[in-house]
């Protein structure tokens, strides 16, 4: 996922090799201390074992604004940093056209732009099945996909008549890239990106993946935690999540 203008960059950007080449620049980089600071203790939190991890969580930048939508139980919410926009409320209301195996426990999310107007298209998976859809209808599905995902993400790649989706998928401590409806079984490792946590590199909640001026941030959620690093292998934040968005907490005690 990016913004819409930059979506003819180079092959050069191709995300298909984009994590090999952050594992391999991230190897034996610290990340910042300031990046994986705990938070202040001084700050009374609620017990975060009370809180529901996102089934699904992703992002899109548009208009240089960071919007994310996560979906909890039959519920979902639209918000950046700053609060809410939409939600939290019913999947069904917001879409009544969706086949009642979507309509709750979601697994993973992933969103691109699709036409004029940052028009949101949204790919959903639940178990073996998949569903592409815009906010007026299905455009494609359910279909069978070979595995379930933890997570996944959608990125426009190219413009015009050779526009296409990418996709990055997560299943346990594999990813793996793909376009369009080639859904595939993740075979490559996300030990790989030694920087990192060793417990971002298996069983995530979801993933995300931004274009920006400075260069490409991709997300990891896992349990009440989300990771964002660049595309030169560097942690630019490890938060919780429950810190970073309180206005969602009420929600996630309640599912």
């Amino acid at each position: 996922m990016h913004k819409k203008h930059v979506r003819s960059r180079p092959l050069r950007w191709r995300l298909v090799s984009l994590l090999a080449a952050i594992a391999v620049m991230g190897a034996g980089a610290a990340a910042p201390t300031s990046a994986l600071a705990a938070p202040s203790t001084g700050v009374h939190r609620a017990d975060v074992s009370a809180f529901r991890d996102f089934d699904a969580v992703t992002t899109v930048n548009e208009r240089n604004v960071w919007k994310h939508m996560a979906l909890i139980g039959d519920k979902y919410a639209i918000f950046n940093d700053s609060g809410l926009i939409e939600g939290p409320t019913s999947i069904t209301q917001k879409w009544p056209f969706l086949p009642e195996q979507f309509t709750h426990d979601v697994d993973a999310a992933g969103i691109s732009f699709s036409g004029p107007g940052f028009r949101w298209r949204h790919t959903w998976t639940k178990g073996n099945q998949a569903i592409i859809f815009e906010d007026s209808g299905i455009v494609s599905g359910p279909f069978a996909i070979p595995t379930p995902y933890d997570g996944i993400s959608d990125v426009n790649v190219g413009s015009g008549a050779t526009a296409r989706v990418q996709h990055l998928a997560v299943r346990g401590g594999f990813f793996t890239f793909f376009f369009g409806l080639d859904f595939r079984i993740p075979t490559s490792a996300l030990a790989d990106q030694a920087f990192l946590p060793e417990r971002f590199r298996s069983d995530l909640d979801d993933v995300s993946i931004e274009y920006e001026s400075s260069g490409t941030k991709i997300s990891y959620y896992k349990d009440n935690e989300r990771i964002i690093f660049s595309d030169r292998g560097r942690v630019v934040e490890l938060v919780n999540l429950d810190v970073k968005w309180p206005f969602l907490n009420a929600w996630r005690t309640t599912g």
